[in-house]
């Protein structure tokens, strides 16, 4: 049987990327059955381009994609934190993403199901990190990688969205995350540079909680308002899969 066979009760979780976009259209093809849901969490830093995918998929494909999201969003879980997410402690993606998928799932009276993860064959290391951490910890959901079990690389992915009649408006270095700091200051300071407005609210956030997002690295208003101050060792430091 086909990895994009899903049987409920499961999650789809849609990040409003190509790549779980075509894990959804491979789900679909097979027949959504009762019991799957497909899930979009909106951590409110979303690009506008992101929620214009999202609309778009749920009108030309037919399907009812769920909207969760945090109260307050993002600002209001650095204030209820007191601090800011960094690369080690990721906790916006915990309370932004997994959180509230999980908490709309128990609200309608589910025990268990299966979490859909759009990782890809070509994302090794995703892939041995996301199920080494499945088998260690005990949660009420567990873990399908159906994009990964069937071989599907990024080449497969964008082969794919050429041939539709809508895609996501973003280039692939972008991500859904307008600025998310797990890019590297070089990428971080184009976006800047095409769109200075998406910079506000990360200078703020940093401003006010006295602290960087990234430390090590130049702070938000330094990219905003200097030239080049990457270093290949930021760079290099972490990766971003904001855009699956």
């Amino acid at each position: 049987m086909t990895p994009f066979h899903i049987d409920g009760p499961a999650l789809v979780s849609f990040s409003g990327g190509r790549t779980s976009g075509y894990m959804l259209r491979r789900i679909l093809d097979e027949g959504l059955q009762p019991d799957v849901h497909v899930v979009f969490a909106d951590t409110g830093k979303e690009r506008a381009e992101t929620y214009a995918f999202v609309e778009a998929c749920a009108q030309q494909w037919q399907v009812i994609i769920h909207h969760v999201e945090r109260p307050g969003g993002f600002t209001q879980l650095i204030t209820d934190r007191s601090c800011l997410p960094n690369p080690v402690q990721r906790f916006c993606t915990q309370e932004l993403k997994i959180r509230p998928m999980r908490d709309w799932m128990r609200a309608r009276g589910y025990d268990h199901w299966t979490s859909i993860v759009g990782i890809r064959a070509d994302e090794p290391r995703r892939v041995a990190r996301l199920r080494e951490a499945t088998e260690s910890r005990h949660e009420r959901w567990d873990i399908a990688l159906p994009l990964a079990d069937a071989g599907i690389t990024e080449a497969d992915v964008m082969a794919f969205w050429a041939a539709q009649s809508f895609d996501l408006h973003l280039r692939q270095s972008e991500g859904n995350c307008d600025l998310c700091f797990l890019k590297g200051s070089r990428k971080r300071q184009q976006i800047m540079r095409d769109r200075p407005d998406l910079a506000v609210w990360w200078i703020e956030q940093e401003r006010r909680m006295g602290d960087v997002f990234r430390r090590g690295s130049p702070s938000y208003a330094a990219l905003a308002s200097q030239g080049d101050l990457f270093t290949a060792r930021d760079e290099s430091l972490t990766e971003c899969y904001c855009h699956d």
